[in-house]
């Protein structure tokens, strides 16, 4: 019982995506989407990838050790810069003035311009600011290598028409600026917008794509993707309870009728969100529906007599994943994956470390 990462599925993910036509740089940022960073990145590493995307410093010495050869952004603005030039990452420039702030940490390091065309989190938010961090890039001899934005919209409803213009926005500025800078590499396309091929992004090198790796879409179903995350558990009680009846804390649930109810060791302390409730889980093949909330270290389900203690109980997996979960409107792919606790107990198929995972945050 407990989770399972099945990393043949993240090796089979990464081919079919770069069957689309360009290669990956993958995103690994939070553990690899809590999936553990150093099974991951090992896996991605030995297929091939050479550009890895993280958020923090740490995030980007742990990927070093993993993929000694490889190029590792880092998209958060640095303000400490030993790990940098230690580690030789990769660093994302977030806006003209922590450039010019920080010139004398920059010499040697492979620095990439980043275009906010819609995000407001890091970037140049004009073109005229855009011109001024390559013209000081330029003028100091510094190393740019690579040309990047993030998508705010490719993976919202109804939001197609702001999304476009943000395409449009990345593909005139980064146009104008490749006449004027030769980019190593340019990458835009997050998952989403992977799907897209917009011929706009035609100039870009890569596609940076996270949650794809793992084998989910929060857009439309994406029949060629393969899950990489599992999760069971077990039944460890099973109860007759009268009409009536509550079912855990206070009384959200009250028995209408005559019930069989089983209880499940894990709760949202395992990461299990309350979200996964709306839809049912299986147990040997058949579906149960969960009755009251998901409560800390256990959840209840409504059953009938061919349900008995030690079953087993599939939260996750062929029935129901995470993308039917995150189409319910509760909560979205990611979250489901960073929600949960190291605690549950994880192994890894298909991989080199095919062995029961240790906490990577202990």
């Amino acid at each position: 019982m407990g989770v399972t990462i099945d990393l043949n599925a993240i090796r089979e993910n990464k081919r079919r995506i770069e069957a689309l036509g360009r290669p990956v740089f993958a995103v690994v940022k939070n553990n690899a989407y809590n999936l553990g960073m150093e099974p991951v990145v090992t896996t991605l590493y030995a297929e091939g990838v050479r550009h890895f995307m993280v958020t923090t410093l740490d995030e980007g010495s742990e990927v070093r050790v993993h993929a000694p050869e490889a190029n590792v952004l880092v998209m958060n603005p640095v303000y400490e810069w030993s790990a940098v030039h230690r580690d030789g990452l990769d660093v994302a420039i977030g806006s003209y003035d922590w450039l010019v702030s920080q010139r004398h940490e920059l010499d040697g390091v492979r620095l990439h311009l980043k275009l906010d065309v819609g995000m407001n989190r890091f970037g140049a938010k004009t073109f005229e600011e855009a011109l001024a961090i390559l013209a000081f890039c330029q003028d100091e001899k510094l190393n740019l290598v690579g040309l990047c934005t993030h998508f705010p919209l490719a993976d919202a409803d109804n939001a197609e028409i702001e999304h476009s213009v943000h395409v449009e926005r990345f593909a005139d500025w980064s146009t104008r600026l490749i006449e004027r800078h030769s980019f190593e590499v340019v990458h835009a396309a997050n998952s989403a917008a992977t799907l897209q091929a917009d011929p706009r992004l035609g100039h870009c090198t890569h596609v940076r794509v996270g949650i794809f790796l793992y084998g989910y879409s929060s857009v439309e179903a994406v029949d060629w993707l393969v899950p990489a995350f599992h999760w069971e558990t077990e039944v460890v009680a099973v109860h007759d309870i009268e009409a009536g009846a509550h079912v855990g804390y206070g009384t959200g649930y009250t028995a209408p009728s005559k019930e069989r109810i089983a209880v499940l060791s894990v709760g949202y302390g395992d990461g299990l969100m309350r979200a996964r409730r709306h839809l049912s889980v299986h147990i040997n093949g058949r579906a149960f529906p969960f009755v009251s909330n998901i409560f800390m270290s256990h959840s209840f389900l409504r059953v009938d007599e061919t349900v008995q203690i030690g079953d087993r109980v599939e939260l996750y997996g062929n029935e129901t994943k995470i993308d039917d979960v995150t189409r319910t409107g509760h909560a979205n792919n990611s979250e489901q994956l960073c929600a949960r606790s190291w605690r549950v107990p994880h192994r890894f198929e298909g991989g080199i470390l095919c062995t029961q995972a240790t906490n990577p945050f202990a």
